[in-house]
C-alpha cells in the first residue's frame, strides 16, 4: 500500500475528531496488529468482529511501532494519535471511496455466486503483459476485503480488477460505491450464501447492483452463442468463466491470437494457502501458485501466526521479470524471517539481518533439496515458476489421497454459531478423536486464533497433545481414566467427574500433590444413560465437596441424546428440565455458581433452552448439519486422483471375487484409496459414486485395501485428474445412508495417512 494522505484530510472526509497530532502523514491502513508492516505511517481501524473487537489489539498495535488509530470512543490516557468516528468501518470504507476517485482508468467489477476468484485471476493473466494492474488479493471481496484491495491503487497502474461478495440485502451498494467499476462482469447466481437473502430473484438483484453505472456488463446471456475456445480444462464452469476472460480481453483491446494464446495457459487456481505437515518437524504453507507484494504480506503474517518456536523460512520466487521494489524489501525486513531462499537469475542484496540463499531457478532449488528442521516454510511464488513442484520433496506424508479442511468455512459456521447464541453462551469445540478426522493440533490452533473458549478432548492424552503444542485455552477431557489423572494435573486439563469413585480418586491424587482448589467439571445423567451422576448421588456428592478444598466445581454438563431428532423434542425437553433440576441443587449444596452446558451442535441450533452458559459443538463446526441448516458450510473434503485408465472387454471382471463383469466394453479408471483409508468396504459395486469434473462415476467391484475402481465409460478425464470422494457438492450424509451409519463414524475413521491440507 503506498497511501500520502495527511491525518487532516482524512478526518475531514470521515467526519472524525482527531485527538493528538493531526499533521501526521497516513502511508497504509491496517485492521489487523499483526501485520509485518505496521510502522508510525500506519493507521489502525480497531473493526468489531463477531467474538473480538479491534480494541482490544491497540496495544500490540502500538508495540510494533504503530501511532495512528481510528476508534468509536477515545481512549483515555494513550499516547497514539486517535480518530474518533461513529462507526470504523463505514470510516474505512469512505477513506476507499475517496482513494477511488483520484483514479480514471479501467476499473472491473467481478461479481456473481461462483467463480469470482477464477475469472479475477484469469483476466490478470490474460492482461498481465498489456497493463499494470492492481487486483483483489486472494478473495478479498467482503465490505472489509473490498476497501482494502481498493487502498492498494496507485499512479502507476493502469487497469484495477475487484471481486465483489455479498452475504445479505444492502451491502453491495456499498460494495460499489467503493470499486466505482466502468467494467462488469457478472458470473451468474447459485445457491451459494443463499441465507442472507428471501429467494434467488432478490439476491441477483442486490448482486446486479454493482454494475448500475458501468461503461459495458458481461455476463453468461452475452456468451451464449460466442466462439468454441480451447482451455486445459474440461468443466462447464471453467469454459464459461474463459469465455467471460475473452470477450472483456478484446473489449479491453487485445486481438485474438494474444487471448487465445492466454487461455491455452490458464493457470488452476488456487487462491487459498494450503497448509501441511514437513519432513524434520517442519511445517509448509503452500502459497506457490500468484506472487504479489499484498499476497506476499498476507502470507508472511500467517507464517508470523503459526511460528511457535520455529524458525522462519521463506521461499521466494517471483517471475523472471520481476524487478525487486524497495516496498518488497521493507515486507521482507519486518517480517522477522531466519532464512530466505531467493529463487532468481539475479542475486539481491537483501537486509543482512538474516540468511539469504541465491538459488538461480525452481530446477536447480529441486535438485538442492536444502534441509530445513524444526522451521516454518512459506512457498510465494509466481504461476509461472511451478514453484509447488517443489512443495513434494519436503512434505512428510507423500500419499496423493487427501482429506482437505476449509478453514474459511469453518470460520463462517463459527460465526453462523455466534449469531444465534446468546450473548452470554460461551462456545466449547470438541476435537476429540483427531478433531473428527480434521487434526486436533491444527484445529486447536485454528480455533485459539478464532477467539473460541474452550476446547474439549474425549482422554488426558489428547489434551497432553493440545498443551504440548502451546495451546492455553482451557481443555475439558470428558472421560477421566484413573491412569491419566497425573498427566491432566501437570498439563492442567479439566476432568468430567462422573462419579463418587473417580471423584474420590482424583482426589486422593490431588492431596499427594498438595493442591487446592483445582477446577473440575460434574458430569449429569438426565436420561441418556452413560456416564454420569443421578439423584440419589447428590447428598453424598455435595457433602464431599463442600468438605474437599481440594476442587472446585467449575462447570457441570450432561449430554443430550435426540437434540438432532425434531419427533423427540419432548425427551430433549425433559432432559433439559432435569438437568436444570440437578443444577439447582448442586448449587445451592455448594453455596456458588458455575457454567452450565448440555447443548450439543444440534441444540445449539434447536433449542435455545438448552444455551445456558455454555455450548459444546464439534461436527457443527464442519458443516456436517442437516438440510434444514443450509446457512452452514461444508468443510470437509475427501480426494484423490486418477492412477490409472483402462478398457475391458464384455466378461471381464474387475477386483477380488471378481463381484463386478463387464456386460459391455468399459472404461475403468483406478484410484489409490481404499479401505485403509476410510473408504468403507460397504460402498463397494455401486454402493456409491465418485465426482470426476462435472460428472459421477460409480464405484465397480470390491474396493481394496489401498485402491478401488469407478466406471468412467461416460466421463471424460486423464489419469492424474482429480477426484472427489465426498466433499461440498457430493454429501457425506448421502455417505452415510448408503453405510445406514453416521457422519462422524465416516469422518473419525480416515485414516492417518492420508495426507491432511488445511485451506484458507
Amino acid at each position: 500500500m503506498n497511501l500520502n494522505y495527511s491525518l487532516t484530510e482524512i478526518a475531514n472526509w470521515m467526519d472524525a475528531k482527531v485527538i493528538g497530532d493531526s499533521n501526521k502523514v497516513v502511508k497504509q491502513v491496517s485492521f489487523d496488529s499483526r501485520s509485518p508492516l505496521v510502522n508510525k505511517f500506519t493507521l489502525f481501524f480497531a473493526l468489531k468482529g463477531t467474538k473480538s473487537h479491534g480494541i482490544d489489539y491497540v496495544a500490540d498495535f502500538l508495540k510494533s511501532g504503530g501511532e495512528l488509530i481510528v476508534v468509536e470512543n477515545e481512549i483515555k490516557e494513550l499516547k497514539a494519535t486517535q480518530l474518533v468516528v461513529s462507526n470504523t468501518l463505514v470510516a474505512l470504507q469512505v477513506l476507499a471511496i475517496h482513494h477511488r476517485k483520484k483514479f480514471n482508468i479501467p476499473v472491473i467489477g467481478i461479481t456473481g455466486s461462483n467463480g469470482k476468484t477464477t475469472v479475477k485471476e484469469w483476466l490478470f493473466h490474460t492482461l498481465k503483459f498489456d497493463f499494470n494492474i492492481v487486483r483483489s488479493p486472494k478473495s478479498y471481496n467482503s465490505q472489509i476485503g473490498v476497501p482494502m484491495s481498493v487502498l492498494e491503487m496507485t499512479d502507476e497502474h493502469t487497469l484495477a480488477i475487484f471481486e465483489a461478495g455479498i452475504s445479505e440485502v444492502g451491502e453491495m451498494k456499498k460494495l460499489a460505491a467503493i470499486i466505482q467499476p466502468t467494467i462488469g462482469v457478472y458470473t451468474g447466481i447459485g445457491d451459494a450464501h443463499q441465507t442472507g437473502f428471501k429467494s434467488l430473484k432478490e439476491k441477483e438483484a442486490e448482486k446486479r447492483m454493482l454494475f448500475e453505472k458501468v461503461e459495458v456488463l458481461f455476463s453468461p446471456e452475452s456468451v451464449e452463442n460466442a466462439d468454441k475456445i480451447e482451455i486445459p480444462f474440461i468443466l462447464q464452469a471453467a469454459i464459461l468463466n474463459a469465455q467471460l476472460v475473452k470477450i472483456t480481453a478484446q473489449y479491453l483491446g487485445l486481438n485474438t491470437t494474444q487471448i487465445d494464446r492466454a487461455l491455452l495457459t490458464l493457470p488452476t487456481i488456487s487462491m487459498r494457502m494450503e497448509k501441511m505437515e514437513g519432513v524434520n518437524g517442519n511445517i509448509l504453507i503452500n502459497d506457490a501458485y500468484t506472487f504479489d507484494e499484498r499476497g506476499l504480506e498476507i502470507g508472511l503474517k500467517t507464517l508470523l501466526l503459526n511460528t511457535q518456536n520455529r524458525s522462519r523460512v521463506l521461499v521466494l520466487a517471483p517471475d523472471l521479470q520481476y524487478e525487486v521494489q524497495k516496498s518488497l524489501n521493507e515486507i521482507i525486513k519486518a517480517s522477522d524471517l531466519d532464512t530466505l531462499v531467493w529463487i532468481h537469475p539475479q542475486a539481491y542484496p537483501f537486509p543482512s539481518k538474516f540468511k539469504c540463499i541465491h538459488i538461480k531457478s525452481v530446477e536447480d532449488f529441486i535438485q538442492r533439496q536444502l534441509t530445513f528442521k524444526d522451521s516454518i516454510i512459506l512457498f510465494s511464488g509466481s504461476r509461472s515458476q511451478q514453484l509447488e513442484r517443489s512443495i513434494p520433496l519436503y512434505q512428510l506424508r507423500k500419499h496423493i489421497t487427501r482429506l482437505e479442511i476449509d478453514l474459511s468455512a469453518i470460520r463462517h459456521n463459527l460465526t453462523e454459531y455466534r449469531k444465534k447464541l446468546a450473548k452470554k453462551s460461551m462456545i466449547l469445540a470438541m476435537v476429540k478423536a483427531q478433531s473428527y478426522g480434521s487434526g486436533s493440533v491444527e484445529m486447536g490452533k485454528f480455533l485459539s486464533a478464532e477467539k473460541i473458549d474452550a476446547l474439549g478432548v474425549a482422554y488426558a492424552d489428547e489434551g497432553v497433545l493440545l498443551r504440548k503444542a502451546g495451546i492455553t485455552l482451557p481443555i475439558l477431557v470428558m472421560n477421566p481414566e484413573e491412569g491419566a489423572f497425573d498427566n491432566m494435573i501437570d498439563y492442567h486439563l479439566e476432568p468430567s467427574i462422573y462419579s463418587l469413585n473417580i471423584l474420590d480418586q482424583f482426589l486422593n491424587r490431588l492431596i499427594l500433590k498438595n493442591i487446592k482448589n483445582y477446577p473440575i467439571h460434574l458430569k449429569i445423567d438426565t436420561g441418556m444413560h452413560r456416564l454420569g451422576f443421578v439423584n440419589e448421588d447428590f447428598n453424598e456428592l455435595i457433602a464431599t465437596l463442600n468438605a474437599q478444598p481440594e476442587v472446585y466445581v467449575k462447570g457441570v454438563l450432561s449430554h443430550l441424546a435426540t437434540a438432532d431428532d425434531a419427533s423427540e423434542i419432548a425427551f430433549t425437553n425433559q432432559q433439559i428440565a432435569t438437568f436444570q433440576e440437578a443444577t439447582k441443587t448442586i448449587e445451592k449444596g455448594i453455596g456458588y455458581s458455575f457454567i452450565k452446558h448440555i447443548a450439543n451442535s444440534a441444540a445449539a441450533i434447536n433449542n435455545p433452552n438448552a444455551q445456558f452458559d455454555m455450548v459444546r459443538v464439534g461436527i457443527g463446526l464442519f458443516g456436517l448439519m442437516d438440510n434444514v441448516h443450509a446457512e452452514f458450510e461444508q468443510s470437509l473434503s475427501f480426494k484423490t486422483q486418477i492412477s490409472q485408465i483402462k478398457i475391458i472387454k464384455i466378461g471381464d471382471s474387475v477386483g477380488y471375487g471378481r463381484r463386478f463383469r463387464a456386460d459391455k466394453k468399459t472404461t475403468i479408471a483406478v484410484i489409490p484409496v481404499g479401505y485403509a483409508d476410510g473408504l468403507f468396504r460397504g460402498l463397494s459395486n455401486g454402493k456409491w459414486q465418485v465426482k470426476i469434473g462435472d460428472q459421477f462415476a460409480p464405484i465397480v467391484g470390491s474396493i481394496c485395501m489401498d485402491m478401488c475402481m469407478v466406471d468412467v465409460t461416460n466421463v471424460i478425464c486423464n489419469e492424474g485428474d482429480e477426484v472427489m470422494i465426498f466433499g461440498w457438492d457430493q454429501s457425506i450424509y448421502e455417505m452415510a445412508n448408503a453405510l445406514q451409519t453416521i457422519p462422524y463414524e465416516i469422518i473419525s475413521s480416515i485414516s492417518s495417512r492420508v495426507h491432511r491440507v488445511y485451506v484458507d
